[in-house]
């Protein structure tokens, strides 16, 4: 699986080095203009930020489009690799990967910023609730990958075309999406109990809906690993 890891994080080299520099450069560019714009700059090196993880989230998609619709498949799954190697590596690389761009966009905009906005939530933030939002961070990515990563793959076994396979696994994206809010808006109101946390803000959090999150996200896995190893037929 590491090996995995490694040959996956090299092949996306050039990406992250070509995000994090154009972040890197626009906010440079941006610290000329910190005079002029004023409030300006941090709003464009926020939104430079945001771009940047929107563009790394698409690429780490490919991760698993490359080898369902690629030549690239043909290479891993002829590897002594199981399916839970296969979907372990892919998330362990996009957190890997986002998580650099996350950490290059943060740092630039606090040397923008002069560190004011991160002095201002580190004044009323714990280090628990530090931890807490890292955790979140980590499972926002592996959650809502896994979920993409499993319509990928029933799209590409469900419809052996490369251009259908994509549009059908979007649709199939679509209506799982629809009956998973569904089941969650279901089970909140069906388990109505709730978790306080107190940060800048107090947060929230339905404890039925948690648990069905941690449940799904574990079904899923299972299921998109499975189906790797023993259904997707190059």
């Amino acid at each position: 699986m590491f090996h995995l890891i490694k040959y996956e994080l090299r092949g996306k080299l050039l990406t992250i080095l070509g995000i994090c520099l154009t972040v890197i450069i626009g906010n440079l560019f941006l610290m000329t203009k910190v005079d002029s714009w004023q409030i300006g700059a941090p709003v464009l090196s926020g939104f430079l930020g945001g771009g940047a993880l929107v563009v790394i989230c698409i690429a780490s998609l490919t991760l698993m489009s490359d080898y369902l619709y690629d030549d690239q498949g043909y290479l891993l799954f002829t590897l002594p690799q199981s399916g839970v190697s296969i979907m372990a590596s892919r998330l362990i690389t996009a957190v890997i990967q986002i998580s650099i761009v996350l950490i290059v966009s943060v740092s630039m905009f606090c040397l923008l910023d002069q560190g004011r906005l991160l002095n201002a939530i580190l004044q009323q933030v714990e280090i628990r609730e530090l931890l807490y939002f890292i955790l979140m961070h980590l499972w926002t990515i592996v959650s809502t990958l896994t979920f993409m990563y499993f319509c990928m793959v029933v799209g590409r076994i469900a419809l052996k075309g490369k251009k259908v396979g994509k549009i059908g696994s979007f649709i199939i994206f679509f209506l799982l999406s629809i009956a998973r809010t569904g089941l969650s808006v279901a089970i909140a109101n069906l388990f109505p109990q709730m978790v306080q946390i107190h940060s800048v803000t107090t947060m929230t959090m339905n404890v039925g809906s948690m648990i069905f999150d941690i449940v799904t996200f574990v079904l899923l896995f299972i299921a998109t690993s499975y189906l790797l190893e023993h259904k997707v037929d190059l």
